[in-house]
């Protein structure tokens, strides 16, 4: 039959393995491997440039965003929409498709 632990026995005894472990240093054998490539735009579906501010983007290279809100944007001021351009959120001129701003990323259509 086992004698059951002390509470505080358990604490110290989680305390001082959590302490070797944040303590170890890098065991990791790096011998033999290889580096792998960091994942570009182009492996995550995307477009390989960024948008530029004074592009003009063909409309079938665009999605006009239709509902701001789910974007956490409010309406667009008068003669500007938003639009999703290679995976960024823009600004862009509503009649001639020419961008005003890159806002941030957009990795997937909300609207």
């Amino acid at each position: 039959m086992m004698t059951p632990l002390h509470p505080f026995a358990a604490v110290a005894a989680g305390t001082m393995l959590g302490l070797a472990a944040l303590t170890a240093p890098n065991t990791t054998p790096t011998r033999g491997l290889q580096a792998v490539p960091a994942c570009t735009t182009e492996c995550l579906g995307g477009h390989a440039t960024m948008p530029m501010v004074g592009d003009s983007v063909p409309e079938d290279q665009l999605h006009r965003v239709s509902a701001p809100g789910r974007y956490g944007l409010s309406q667009a001021p008068d003669g500007d929409s938003y639009a999703v351009v290679g995976g960024h959120l823009v600004r862009i001129d509503a009649d001639e498709g020419r961008i005003l701003s890159v806002l941030r990323p957009a990795p997937r259509i909300l609207d």
